[in-house]
């Protein structure tokens, strides 16, 4: 490899681009003072890495671009670049010609450049390392380089040295590893604090997390339950209300029956009533004369009439009786039955449970003689077991400690051996520490000042940013308190929208024919919807309303009535219940035309105070056209009374004054579900809903302006934070040095005092180790020995006594069934003797009730004998009337009984008609009561849906998979007793899971960092230990080579004499100065700072000479170095110069003769134009 050319553009006085061409020997630079010869030497070094502006003779970096002349302006940039003839591939690049660029604008951007891409300066400096070549190498010598050799300091003369012993890159590498090894430590420090505080929260933040989530599965838990409950009470109250309906259903039946019947017999009533009035006008016409009589016999048959009645009715209430006494007599005789069945059943039970307790106690007996036959022999083999067991895990605690021993042992030879190098490299740190500890402490107060500037600016931004973020919280509470009322409202209108869909609130009938008119095309034809959708009812008078229209808020309006027949046959044909429609072709209406008074509490007419389509004016009237409503029932009753209680009243609150004159009111159940306003409070939600999400939308817009308008602090206050967090790094870095610094020479002190009493401690141990693993081998034996004997006893045994207690076995098994079938006969026989107690109770009922009928018998039998006697004696009087008047005609005879008879008749009709009023009005209470029970258990239902939707959301349709509860009563106290474990666990943090979680991850991931930061140390330690020892190994090898060199390079270029190079200490061969000791011919020898200039200088070249004899640069720049030397010695440093010719390519800058004659190639370097260097070059032939 040599140096092929070098290129300048702008560098210095270089202002053209310049090239010298290079060759291998010697070339040399000559030219006047101040023509810049040396430049070419700057422009090397620079090139090579050069970060020193006074090495380069400058003072700042842009005074290597050219400045400009009088007559030329200055250039805005320097380059230059080292070509390299690199086909031997002495240079580790893939390249045979190698351009190293390097380049400078006055913008103050520089790079560095391999062959034309971009590079770092450590790219280049790795290039070049252990060559010779090099900013700081020996391949670059100018006066300032032999200044450094001849130095008073001889630190001073280690690079040269390092350099050709090429221990630069071990060096480089070292400091490097030092350097990621601070690093490392600060990082680890950074870590532990973050640890520290992160341990400091982990705790509390577990704590609250258990507590969430013991929150969130009993929260869960009570869900299901809750859930289950709800699901299984809804399913309760539907079949009771199934079972109402259908109550209603038949009752309704049988009271439309009752009352056709009724019409009925009031129309047969009233025939017989007009034929009976006939009668008794013509037989009145037709004589006069026995008309007393008559009316005499007349009012004696009626008395007849009642007793027959009177007798009809005790025979059928004795026939009744006489029923009633057989089936009791017969309900008596199964009884009885039963009672002998149970008493035979209880006898049986008694003796199987005799047998069975004689068998327990055979075997429990036959038990304990089996077990006190063997119990003090198991006992002694049980204390064997045991002690086998025990001698075990004895034996293996002792082979544990065998191995412990023997590592220990070893152990401790090895940190014998250790022991012996930690000493000696601690002394070393020590004193490499000790002068770092100066150095350090500069770089620390700096860093405390910087840190102090910028608290203060950051504490005035600070200020401005916490009032920004006050108004920025300001908009978020804001936008925050909207988004809740909106989720609120959400969820409300969800709610309403579902119930709307699945028809919730309406009874079962309406319900499933609106939803099969949906799914019916054909079926829904006509059909307009509940009365509920088709009014509009403003919010004040909602109540008033429903009170008013009652169930009919519920009817079906349709077009025509045949419309509403089809209905009614799908609601029959599919059992589907009834329904009340209200066809818009037959439905009429009229409006109350004039209300008397002028109250002022009067609000209107009904019908005029909702909204409907035309369409639908008659049904309104019909319904609300004579209702009016007022303010108040004060109001109400005046109204009612100054108009005679001709129309209905209804107030604000729901109360009513009907035209009857009732009155109905009270309290109003708020109703979560209301058909009504359901529609309604849709649309107003809807509404409400957009109005907000626009409010919100403004405020976001309005908070994004404002956060635009404070990027500047915000920015500003990041940068701030920013640097004074690096700052503070720096802070903490340069205190931590000062801290570790400290620590560290404490350390080394306390490790190297620690060392030394190891040291004597190590012996002693392992002789105790020895000792202590021969006694526990003996105890092992011993204890191998006794377990031996002990098995083989406890295996005798087992195998002497293994039937038996398989035997035990199966009576202990006997043993437990039998009490368990014991137990079992004791609660059978207390359950028949319940029944028993039962069956006599109802035994002497059904003979009190058998002694009443024959009592009630007894009395009727009496009574129809003297009614009998009361008719007969009645006869015969009529009789003797009949004797009275014979003479009367036989027509009026024949008429008057035609005319008893038909009294006879209408006197049962009559009864008939009582009854039947009675019976319907029975009815009429009864279905009152079960629609009461109805509504009561529709309002219950809806309670419970409200209240599953409220807590959970959740609506009937989709409660899939929750589980109903098998026994409701203790279901019911577990919800009390979650609800109170919820209660007990007070305010709950359900964030903190997600917290903890990410707090853990945290924790475990600095945790890894920790270990893995731990690792890089201990692996960068070994590092910078192995780097020393190859570094001590291989500079004392090539020290003593180029000392031996040096010796004999002296001599040769003195004409005689003798030179040695010494190292100042010899333990600490890497940082120690070098002494020169010189004898020059016919002198003594003596310290090189005694010779004169010119022994000194000639002293250093013989120096250098004695390096490239080591290890050759590929090339040597030479800069003026032999300028202290008279021409003799000129003369024989040319000579010399020529002996390395061969392995190493020279540039020398000179003023000397003798170096020009040694010269291959001569370039001459002048100014023919103020300021600007120019070259001339010239080939010598030799």
């Amino acid at each position: 490899m040599y140096l092929k050319r070098l290129e300048l553009q702008g560098f210095k006085s270089f202002a053209d681009k310049t090239i010298l061409e290079l060759r291998p020997g010697i070339t040399t630079v000559i030219g006047p003072n101040g023509s810049g010869k040396s430049n070419i030497s700057d422009a090397i070094r620079w090139v090579l890495g050069e970060q020193s502006m006074k090495s380069l003779r400058g003072t700042k970096s842009l005074d290597i671009i050219f400045a400009g002349t009088q007559n030329r302006k200055s250039l805005g940039f320097a380059e230059a670049s080292l070509v390299f003839d690199n086909s031997d591939g002495a240079l580790p690049i893939e390249f045979t010609e190698v351009t190293v660029t390097r380049k400078i604008y006055r913008s103050g951007e520089t790079g560095y450049y391999i062959n034309k891409t971009p590079c770092r300066l450590k790219d280049v400096l790795e290039l070049f390392m252990d060559t010779g070549i090099g900013k700081d190498g020996y391949s670059i010598i100018g006066q300032g380089k032999i200044d450094e050799i001849l130095s008073n300091k001889s630190e001073d003369r280690r690079h040269i040295f390092e350099e050709a012993a090429g221990i630069v890159k071990y060096r480089s590498r070292k400091e490097e590893a030092e350097k990621k090894l601070e690093h490392t430590k600060l990082n680890l420090l950074r870590i532990n604090d973050i640890i520290s505080e992160i341990e400091g929260n982990l705790g509390p933040l577990q704590t609250q997390s258990e507590k969430a989530k013991k929150y969130l599965n009993l929260r869960e838990e009570l869900k299901n339950i809750e859930v289950g409950l709800f699901v299984y009470n809804i399913e309760k109250y539907k079949e009771n209300l199934q079972q109402i309906v259908q109550d209603i259903d038949v009752m309704q039946s049988q009271c439309n029956d009752e009352e056709g019947k009724l019409e009925r017999v009031k129309i047969l009533k009233e025939e017989l009533k007009s034929s009976i009035d006939e009668i008794t006008e013509q037989i009145e016409n037709m004589s006069n004369l026995g008309f007393e009589s008559q009316k005499e016999i007349e009012q004696l048959n009626s008395e007849i009439n009642v007793a027959k009645t009177r007798i009809t009715n005790n025979n059928e209430n004795s026939v009744r009786f006489t029923d009633e006494k057989q089936e009791q007599n017969e309900k008596i005789q199964e009884l009885k039955q039963e009672l002998e069945q149970k008493e035979a059943k209880k006898d049986n039970l008694k003796q199987n449970k005799e047998k069975f307790e004689k068998e327990l106690n055979e075997k429990q007996e036959e038990l304990a003689k089996i077990t006190e036959k063997l119990s003090a022999k198991e006992l002694e083999i049980e204390g064997y077991k045991q002690t086998v067991e025990q001698n075990t895990d004895k034996k293996y605690e002792l082979q544990s400690e065998i191995n412990a021993q023997e590592i220990n042992f070893q152990n401790y030879e090895k940190r014998q051996n250790q022991i012996k190098q930690e000493i000696q490299t601690t002394i070393s740190e020590l004193d490499n520490t000790r002068m770092n500890k100066e150095e350090i402490s500069k770089g620390f107060y700096e860093s405390e000042n910087k840190k102090n500037k910028a608290q203060k600016s950051l504490e005035e931004v600070a200020k401005q940013k916490q009032e920004a973020n006050q108004k920025i919280k300001s908009f978020e509470s804001n936008i925050n308190i909207l988004s809740s009322d909106m989720r609120i409202k959400e969820s409300r209108l969800k709610f309403l929208i579902e119930t709307e869909k699945e028809k919730e609130g309406y009874i079962k009938s309406v319900k499933s024919l609106l939803k099969d008119c949906e799914n019916i095309k054909d079926l829904g034809k006509g059909m307009h919807g509940v009365l509920a959708n088709i009014i509009e009812v403003p919010d004040e008078l909602e109540t008033a309303i429903e009170m008013c229209l009652g169930a009919s808020l519920q009817n079906i309006v349709t077009d025509t009535e045949e419309d509403a027949k089809k209905l009614v046959e799908h609601l029959r044909k599919n059992n589907l219940g009834r329904a009340s429609f209200l066809p818009i072709a037959s439905v009429k209406g009229k409006k109350l035309e004039k209300l008397k008074g002028n109250e002022s509490g009067v609000i209107g007419i009904a019908s005029d105070l909702v909204k409907f389509n035309k369409k639908y004016e008659q049904i309104i009237l019909n319904l609300l056209g004579r209702t009016v409503i007022v303010d108040n029932m004060n109001t109400a009753i005046k109204v009612a009374k100054q108009n005679g209680y001709t129309f209905r009243i209804v107030t604000k609150d729901g109360d009513l004054i009907n035209p009857s004159g009732a009155i109905t009111g009270g309290s109003v159940a708020k109703k979560t579900v209301n058909i009504l306003g359901r529609g309604k409070e849709i649309e107003r939600l809807e509404k409400e809903i957009k109005n907000i999400k626009s409010k919100i939308q403004k405020l976001e817009e309005e908070k994004e302006e404002y956060e635009q308008s404070i990027e500047g602090i915000l920015e500003l206050s990041t940068n701030l934070e920013k640097e004074l967090q690096e700052i503070d790094i720096t802070y903490a870095t340069e205190k931590q040095k000062m801290i570790s610094i400290d620590e560290n020479i404490q350390k080394l002190q306390n490790r190297l005092n620690k060392l030394k009493e190891e040291q004597k401690n190590l012996e002693t141990l392992k002789q105790e180790s020895i000792e202590q693993k021969e006694k526990i081998k003996e105890e092992t034996q011993k204890i191998t020995n006794q377990n031996e004997e002990l098995s083989k006893l406890i295996s005798e045994f087992a195998e002497l006594n293994k039937d038996d207690q398989k035997y035990i076995d199966d009576l202990n098994f006997d043993i437990t069934n039998l009490k368990i079938s014991v137990s079992s006969f004791d609660e059978s026989e207390s359950s028949i003797q319940e029944i028993q107690e039962r069956i006599n109770q109802e035994l002497n009922n059904a003979k009190a009730s058998i002694e009443n009928k024959n009592n009630q018998i007894e009395q009727i039998k009496v009574e129809n004998e003297n009614l009998e006697k009361t008719i007969q004696e009645t006869l015969n009087k009529i009789e003797e009337i009949k004797q009275k008047v014979s003479n009367s005609s036989a027509e009026i005879e024949k008429m008057k009984q035609e005319r008893t008879q038909k009294s006879e008749k209408l006197s049962k009709q009559e009864d008939e008609i009582t009854s039947k009023f009675k019976i319907i009005e029975d009815l009429k209470s009864q279905l009152v009561k079960l629609d009461v029970k109805k509504t009561k258990v529709e309002e219950d239902i809806n309670t419970i849906i409200n209240k599953m939707w409220e807590e959970y959301e959740l609506t009937p349709n989709n409660v899939e998979g929750y589980a109903k509860p098998e026994n409701v009563a203790l279901t019911q106290k577990r919800v009390n007793n979650i609800r109170t474990e919820i209660r007990d666990l007070g305010s709950v943090n359900v964030d903190s899971i997600e917290e903890y979680k990410n707090l853990k991850d945290r924790y475990d991931f600095m945790s890894e960092q920790r270990l893995d930061l731990e690792n890089t140390m201990s692996k960068l330690r070994k590092v910078i230990t192995d780097m020393t020892q190859i570094m001590k190994e291989q500079f004392r090898e090539k020290f003593k080579i180029i000392n031996k060199n040096f010796g004999e390079v002296f001599a040769e270029l003195f004409g005689g004499g003798k030179a040695s190079l010494n190292l100042e200490d010899e333990e600490n061969i890497l940082e120690c100065g070098i002494e020169i000791t010189v004898q020059p011919p016919g002198k003594k020898l003596q310290n090189m700072m005694l010779l004169s200039g010119g022994e000194k200088a000639f002293t250093a070249i013989a120096l250098l000479f004695a390096i490239l004899k080591i290890n050759p640069a590929p090339f040597c720049v030479l800069d003026e170095i032999e300028a202290a030397l008279d021409d003799v010695n000129v003369f024989r440093y040319a000579d010399y110069l020529k002996k390395f010719t061969e392995h190493t390519q020279f540039l020398v800058i000179t003023h000397r003769k003798g170096t020009m004659e040694a010269a291959d190639t001569v370039y001459g370097v002048t100014m023919e134009e103020s300021g600007i260097s120019k070259l001339l070059s010239m080939k010598l032939n030799k």
